[in-house]
């Protein structure tokens, strides 16, 4: 059996990193030899996201983990959540954490519009001084968002920050927190997060990120249970 622990103290051995892309990349380096025990193999892993271009210490340290005794799998392999909130560090600090919502992007069935006409509905004032206009929702994260995993499962808390404008005729943006929109921005939000943000962001991890696995070797029987401070994969091996 091979368990692969993360852990991210100082380290001699050689940096073994992989780009994800042009933002970030993975260091997957050995912080300490293997363990050979009776039966199994001990592996302690950097396990952390960095950027490519200004790599940097994330300033919160990883938690203290603490694997189950009983294995029934081939191979083990446990991410802390330290792990994926460095990679929430990471794309946050570089600007890529944003997103913005126009009406071409909601269905075209929705009753829910991002339009001056249908926002005035909720403010008079909005369709009054800008009528018959789109309207543009900037949202970013102001913070990196932060993970948490416990036996229960997981909390994600992402810190969003947004911003509403008016698409004025010359296509400049008109904002429109002047009027108070600050006050009806939780009820779009509920709206425009599951049917935009959320696909955008199932899309880009359904590209996943490479594990740190020899070649020709091939996970199946997987399972995947959520700890203290980390998630445990299980999985027996294949070698081809």
């Amino acid at each position: 059996m091979l368990l692969c622990k993360p852990t991210h103290g100082p380290s001699s051995s050689p940096l073994v990193t992989t780009k994800i892309d042009q933002v970030a990349g993975i260091n997957y380096s050995l912080v300490a030899p293997l363990t050979a025990m009776a039966d199994c193999l001990d592996g302690q892993l950097k396990g952390e996201f960095y950027n490519v271009a200004q790599p940097s210490p994330a300033p919160f340290g990883p938690p203290a983990l603490a694997f189950p005794p009983d294995h029934e799998r081939m191979v083990y392999l446990g991410f802390s959540d330290y792990f994926f909130n460095t990679a929430g560090l990471v794309y946050q600090q570089a600007g890529v954490l944003h997103l913005t919502v126009t009406d071409d992007m909601i269905p075209k069935g929705s009753k829910f519009r991002l339009t001056t006409t249908f926002l005035g509905a909720l403010i008079p004032q909005v369709a009054k001084m800008f009528p018959n206009m789109t309207v543009q929702l900037n949202i970013w994260a102001s913070s990196p968002p932060h993970l948490t995993m416990l036996p229960t499962g997981l909390v994600f808390t992402p810190a969003l920050e947004t911003q509403a404008f008016a698409v004025l005729p010359n296509s400049s943006l008109a904002p429109l927190f002047v009027l108070h929109l600050v006050e009806v921005l939780q009820a779009i939000m509920n709206y425009v997060l599951p049917t935009i943000a959320i696909p955008k962001i199932n899309e880009r991890l359904q590209k996943g990120f490479p594990l740190p696995l020899p070649a020709n070797v091939q996970l199946f029987n997987l399972v995947l249970q959520s700890h203290q401070n980390f998630l445990l994969l299980g999985a027996d091996v294949h070698y081809s």
